[in-house]
């Protein structure tokens, strides 16, 4: 799974089975990318009200560490997740003790530490080079040259894509103006991407859903609603097209198993057997694909 980036980990409590079957299945950036299958909102409502969050510190080799321990209903095991910015929260099915948590983060301490290091630094931008004229953008899996005209004032911002280079005519010089003139261009582009690409796995699969919509998700890539409405966050037009495409054939496999059981798993494995290897690149990349 896109800030859009975190990393997980997990482990069985002693208390719990250890086939989670979770009300919502988000794909979240860049952890093993997944999908959101939403319940009724009360339901999701009831389980918000039910977690709550308590911060916590433990020693682990030569530093102490903070996090936070959330408890929440819906959880079926214990779940580590690592966010920039955000730090370690743990969160736990209701009942799971904290001499319990923290044997597992000793178990866990290469794993925690090292994803702190990684997530504390700034992520790189999957854009070498700022973003001015002759700049080279990914998009679904090409790549678009950047021509900026910053020349008008007064001018409307404008942005077209012609034979390979995105024009921009926007009356500002500023990296923020030029960047958020980018990130608009590429959300519309989205729907297209995105409503193509769909169409294409969907022939192998045979399914109905419901409306495709584009999102800028801070945890997730792309998600699958109780309804059928797909989700998608316009990011992974900075991916390349066969990690693109993983998410597709992933949220779509969502329409008939809305869990992630190893029958999930070989549907989209019908499609995408090398999954591990596109998923493993987004965990790893997720959080380059920004401007």
């Amino acid at each position: 799974m896109p800030d859009n980036a975190s990393a997980t980990s997990s482990a069985t409590s002693s208390t719990h089975p250890t086939h989670p079957t979770h009300p919502t299945h988000p794909t979240h950036p860049p952890r093993s990318p997944g999908c959101a299958c939403s319940k009724q909102k009360g339901l999701a409502h009831a389980a918000t009200k039910a977690a709550t969050v308590r911060q916590r510190a433990i020693s682990l080799g030569d530093a102490t560490i903070t996090y936070r321990h959330r408890v929440s209903r819906r959880a079926r095991r214990l779940r580590f997740e690592v966010r920039p910015g955000n730090g370690l929260e743990v969160t736990t099915p209701p009942g799971v003790s904290v001499a319990r948590i923290e044997a597992v983060m000793r178990e866990k301490t290469d794993w925690i530490t090292k994803m702190l290091v990684r997530y504390a630094q700034p992520p790189l931008s999957v854009v070498e080079t700022p973003l001015q004229s002759g700049a080279l953008l990914p998009f679904a899996g090409g790549q678009l040259r950047l021509e900026l005209d910053t020349r008008r004032p007064g001018r409307r911002k404008i942005a077209v894509m012609e034979e390979g280079t995105l024009r921009l005519v926007l009356d500002s010089n500023s990296p923020d103006a030029i960047r958020a003139t980018i990130e608009r261009w590429y959300r519309r582009q989205a729907h297209h991407v995105f409503a193509e690409r769909v169409a294409h796995w969907n022939a192998q699969f045979g399914y109905t859903f419901g409306r495709i919509a584009i999102r800028d998700q801070k945890s997730r890539w792309g998600s699958c609603s109780r309804q059928g409405n797909l989700n998608f966050n316009w990011r992974l037009l900075l991916a390349p097209i066969s990690v693109l495409d993983y998410i597709v054939i992933h949220e779509l496999a969502h329409l008939k198993e809305g869990n992630h059981s190893p029958r999930f798993w070989a549907l989209v494995a019908e499609q995408c057997p090398d999954y591990r290897d596109r998923r493993a690149w987004l965990r790893q990349h997720g959080p380059e694909l920004h401007f």
